[in-house]
């Protein structure tokens, strides 16, 4: 399904990205044909020819007329026909015609390192030849998409963006995670004095606020004399390496606040509008469960879960 948005120059339809359809040519489907001379959409879609006859100005015939060239079973146009234009399978692209066997840009498009294009909106030429947007194009002016601002010559969703949480430049800290335009401690995390920790291995708030250990270790919450039955101690806390974001792979070795840590690994990720995976919601990006947040995730740069 259509996850992420479609390039410029591509319609949603039945859950793909299709390319939009040169000028005179019709979308069948998923296809783009030429309902004049398509054997397969004669006159209209799916409306298909007998075997041994050909299609020629939309009617089903037994041959093809003159000033016509036969393409398989299809009798084209080459003057005019879109996808068999000067010749069988010269296919004009999106934003041309076909005038006297040439692809030529449609009124409204200019061309651009050989492509017709809309610079009123397509992001890539906002306006001018290669005036490439971060956001989308309007009426020639680059913009950013609805429920984005603009920081830094980039659009953000001051929603969920870490950097600018809420407004522009508005940091959050390394523990925490922007929701609803609001700095808060991300998954596994609890608020003690301002500062964002884990009252499961923080020795000096452990299993609540202010427990302090004082000469003890704090592991699963509570105040103990070692560390024995947990996989991993940093300093004096039991903890997980394989889990733990703030030891990752090893003591002390911390992920980024836009990571999450997989076997060890710092895995970049955005949380999962799901509850369990697999998740549709993660588009083309890999649901991985997190045992630390108790949370499915979506991988933003890797292919599979580690």
């Amino acid at each position: 399904g259509c996850f992420d948005d479609c390039n410029q120059g591509e319609s949603c339809v039945s859950g793909n990205c299709v390319g939009d359809c040169p000028g005179g040519a019709t979308l069948c489907g998923i296809e783009c044909v030429s309902t004049d001379s398509d054997a397969n959409h004669c006159g209209g879609c799916d409306n298909a020819c007998p075997d041994g006859q050909f299609c020629a100005g939309g009617q089903c015939v037994g041959m093809c007329p003159m000033g016509t060239i036969q393409c398989g079973q299809d009798c084209a146009d080459a003057s005019s026909d879109p996808l068999n234009c000067g010749g069988c399978g010269d296919d004009c692209g999106a934003g041309q015609t076909c005038e006297s066997g040439q692809c030529q840009c449609q009124p409204g498009f200019d061309q651009c390192f050989g492509g017709c294009v809309d610079l009123d909106t397509d992001p890539n030429h906002c306006g001018e030849c290669g005036n490439d947007c971060d956001g989308v194009c309007v009426d020639g002016e680059c913009a950013c998409p609805d429920g984005e601002i603009q920081c830094n010559g980039n659009c953000v969703n001051p929603d969920t963006n870490p950097n600018h949480c809420g407004q522009c430049g508005n940091d959050c800290g390394n523990l925490e995670t922007c929701g609803g335009g609001v700095c808060q401690c991300m998954g596994g995390y609890t608020e003690c004095n301002g500062n964002c920790v884990n009252t499961d291995t923080n020795p000096n708030h452990c299993g609540m606020c202010g427990n302090d250990c004082g000469d003890q270790v704090c592991g699963g919450g509570e105040c103990l004399n070692d560390c024995d039955g947990f996989p991993d101690q940093c300093g004096d806390s039991c903890v997980d390496t394989n889990i733990d974001p703030q030891h990752c792979g090893g003591c002390f070795d911390d992920c980024n606040q836009d990571e999450v840590c997989l076997d060890g690994n710092c895995e970049e990720y955005q949380p999962a509008p799901c509850n369990q995976c697999p998740c549709d919601g993660c588009g083309n990006d890999p649901c991985c469960f997190d045992e630390f947040m108790d949370a499915p995730v979506c991988l933003t740069d890797s292919n599979q879960c580690p």
